[in-house]
């Protein structure tokens, strides 16, 4: 009987390949078609989310350098006005897009969660809790929505994706990142110093799409303007470049290099210039407690600054710029809003009078203005002191959990930073150190200024933390391998599922 000879014709793999992907591109041509303009941004849209994400998947550390980058560097104006509550802006647009592809990365790569932060998780969830409940109570404002997302709650989830991301990579690397872009961002501030003091700033129409930097906007302030550059407000520039200053010092400490000096001038320069006062005690105080001896290294500096201080006041007592830093009317104003925050908070200690509300509410506590106080009682729009201000907008337990975070962090990098030590991984304690002491810079620019409610500032600081938190975890990790592997070879049974 003969056999009948079956043949099988199968598409070369090429062919199969080419055959699909043509009948992908007709279903999505079609689908264009139908929706029109949407549908071609919304393809658009996926397709940058999944470049970024398969970026992300393979080099987390540089595409988070290059997120905290755009965060200090895209200016405050450039955004999407999208018509419902969160405006997305430009700085932020890496970071959110992390966010959007982070939940993929942990269930489709070899990515892990990393463990140990479940308290921290839960103080954050309090903290954006309290900071929110006062919204009860407040009248509608669409400006202190966006404000609270941009800041608490987009800083919290900004924490819990550092710290799981940069456990997974080397944190470390990005350190260099935060010094060179504190670099830059003091050297635009000296720029901006200079253009506003050099006469060619005065021609007509030379800066008419950079009216911030114009020479006029210098006249009207009486000399004393400060540069915004890329900043809604100066304070917040000022102190966006302090929180970068550890890691500078840090760096210069490791290398003792001219380059490390010539960083550290041009970031003193910027801060300098800035003029924000609260900033220079944050980075004071962080650069003393960064010392072994604390109390001999105060011995040398407050000495040596006390007399700076006075020669330079007698070398330059003329000038609007130390006129502005001896006026004691900035100081005495202080006093008269830390006053009436003091006077609302005692008839609202619950939970506040409403975040970002104490401008609407100032001026039933202001009582027996002093003759020696020169204030616009029209222009109060904040407590400039970040304790009082939470105080007053989010009551008393708004306050004690801020604390308590603050406090949490400070524990959490000095175990961190302990346990790296313990095991002679020096260069990632010192790293976790300079988030220390980022943190100090923090909370003590916190007394001066409300900075916890400038959005650039809180989420880098957030970052900053995770960062610190992630060194830690990341070597703890990598010791607990190593651990288990010396196990393996030693002839101890480790269990294998299966």
């Amino acid at each position: 009987m003969a056999k009948t000879s079956v043949h099988e014709y199968r598409l070369a793999p090429p062919i199969a390949s080419a055959a699909a992907w043509t009948g992908i591109a007709l279903l999505v041509g079609c689908a264009l078609a139908l929706t029109g303009l949407p549908g071609v941004y919304a393809a658009l849209a996926l397709a940058v989310v999944v470049v970024f994400g398969v970026a992300a998947a393979h080099y987390p550390a540089p595409v988070m350098a290059v997120s905290i980058w755009c965060l200090g560097l895209c200016p405050f104006v450039w955004g999407l006005q999208t018509g419902v509550l969160p405006k997305l802006f430009g700085d932020e647009s890496f970071l959110l897009l992390y966010l959007a592809v982070s939940p993929f990365l942990y269930l489709f790569t070899a990515r892990s969660v990393c463990p140990g932060f479940n308290q921290l998780y839960a103080v954050l969830a309090l903290f954006v809790c309290t900071q929110a409940v006062s919204f009860a109570i407040a009248p509608p404002d669409l400006i202190a929505y966006r404000n609270l997302m941009e800041t608490g709650v987009l800083g919290a989830m900004l924490l819990v994706l550092v710290v799981n991301e940069m456990a997974n990579s080397e944190p470390e690397k990005i350190g260099t990142t935060i010094v060179w872009l504190t670099t830059v961002i003091a050297a635009l501030s000296i720029v901006e110093r200079f253009v506003q003091r050099n006469p060619i700033a005065e021609t007509p129409g030379l800066l008419t799409k950079l009216p911030y930097m114009s020479a006029q906007v210098v006249r009207l302030s009486q000399g004393v303007y400060r540069p915004y550059v890329t900043f809604f407000h100066p304070s917040e520039a000022g102190t966006f470049m302090a929180l970068g200053v550890p890691f500078a010092l840090g760096n210069w400490v490791r290398s003792r290099s001219s380059a490390s000096v010539l960083v550290l001038a041009v970031i003193a320069g910027g801060l300098l210039v800035n003029d924000t006062r609260g900033a220079w005690a944050g980075v004071a105080v962080a650069i003393v407690m960064s010392g072994h001896n604390v109390w001999k290294l105060l011995t040398k500096v407050v000495p040596t600054g006390a007399a700076l201080a006075g020669v330079a006041y007698l070398c330059f007592s003329n000038t609007p710029f130390m006129r502005r830093l001896s006026d004691p009317d900035n100081l005495y104003s202080r006093f008269e809003y830390w006053k009436a925050a003091l006077r609302a908070f005692a008839g609202h200690w619950e939970i506040g009078v409403g975040h970002m509300q104490f401008q609407q509410i100032y001026l039933f506590y202001i009582h027996d203005l002093s003759n020696r106080v020169r204030m616009d009682l029209g222009t109060v729009s904040v407590v400039d002191n970040m304790y009082l201000t939470t105080l007053v907008e989010n009551g008393l337990l708004g306050f004690i959990v801020q604390i308590l975070l603050l406090l949490y962090l400070a524990v959490l990098l000095r175990q961190s930073r302990k346990d790296l030590e313990v095991c002679g991984l020096s260069a990632e304690a010192s790293f976790v150190q300079c988030a220390q002491l980022a943190l100090v810079t923090y909370a003590v620019s916190g007394m001066f200024a409300d900075v916890h409610l400038f959005t650039k500032v809180t989420k880098y600081f957030f970052i900053l933390m995770g960062l610190g938190l992630a060194a830690g975890a990341r070597a703890r990790k990598l010791r607990q391998g190593g651990r288990d592997s010396n196990m393996g070879i030693s002839g101890v049974r480790i269990p294998v599922a299966g």
